[in-house]
């Protein structure tokens, strides 16, 4: 199986720089890094960085700057149309801040080509080693749980998926509606409703930081969040008339969170990040 591996970056040259090296050896065949920084002297610091320690890396590497951050989904369908990206079989997408554990994306493959799965994700462990479960979304109130409830369904991590070439539209495969947070939730309601097998193998392994280029509490995370599930109340139904209903469910709990995280954090900026988060903003800077 001939991969690709798709890596954004986000001002952090040295993380992507340990996500990189957990890569080699891997058997990739070409890893791309989106450069989302933004930024000229971050953007050079990551240029520099690939030159001088990837230059003898067992996969071709790609270093591929759009010129502004475009954000999680809209970087991934960046790099998926790139010329270098063209012709694979599958798509690694990984976090710049997850480790991938050895022999990991041999296992994925392996297990992709066995199935008719679209789509197969590792364990994911975090920075102490403990395994995370898998993820269940509840639609009417935004739940995220580790087992199913009414109106859920599950949804594979988006910090490491292997992905077919068979699941992109239009070479497309992450809704771009979404600048951060909530694509992965999408990507499994779009196999639920299509009855599609999700897979986790429980002998692949990646370490994932998490918050690698946000931090909670502030307005880029707090915003983005809350977009997130007013977006998914929008795009997860099965008639039309469950989206006012949706929308209402997650109003409560959306604004019961905001109350509560404003006075974890002790400001104001979770409770202003809610009434924003019913418009488009171009809320960009973590």
């Amino acid at each position: 199986m001939k991969i690709c591996a798709i890596v954004l970056n986000y001002r952090n040259a040295a993380r992507t720089a340990a996500c990189m090296s957990s890569l080699i050896g891997q058997g990739l065949h070409t890893v791309l890094v989106i450069d989302n920084s933004d930024d000229t002297e971050a953007a050079e610091e990551l240029a520099a960085m690939v030159d001088k320690q990837f230059d003898h890396a067992d996969y071709n590497l790609r270093l591929l700057n759009p010129g502004s951050n475009l954000g999680f989904a809209q970087g991934i369908n960046f790099g998926l149309n790139n010329v270098a990206s063209l012709n694979f079989d599958a798509y690694l997408l990984i976090n710049n801040d997850a480790i991938a554990m050895p022999s990991m994306v041999s296992r994925l493959a392996a297990a992709l080509s066995d199935s008719d799965a679209e789509m197969v994700a590792p364990i994911v462990v975090d920075v102490k080693g403990q395994p995370l479960p898998m993820l269940w979304y509840q639609r009417y109130f935004g739940l995220q749980t580790a087992f199913p409830l009414l109106g859920s369904f599950p949804y594979l991590s988006g910090c490491c998926l292997l992905v077919r070439r068979e699941m992109l539209r239009e070479g497309k495969l992450l809704d771009e509606d979404f600048f951060m947070y909530g694509e992965d939730t999408l990507l499994g309601w779009r196999l639920a409703c299509n009855e599609m097998e999700l897979l986790r193998l429980n002998d692949a392994c990646v370490r994932h930081e998490g918050e690698g280029s946000s931090r909670r509490g502030k307005l880029f995370y707090e915003y983005h969040m809350a977009r997130a599930h007013i977006l998914l109340a929008k795009k997860t139904w099965h008639h039309p008339l469950e989206i006012p209903v949706m929308l209402a469910g997650k109003s409560v709990a959306l604004i019961l969170r905001a109350f509560w995280r404003s006075m974890r954090f002790g400001n104001v900026i979770p409770l202003k990040a809610f009434f924003m988060a019913w418009r488009k903003l171009n809320v960009r800077v973590p």
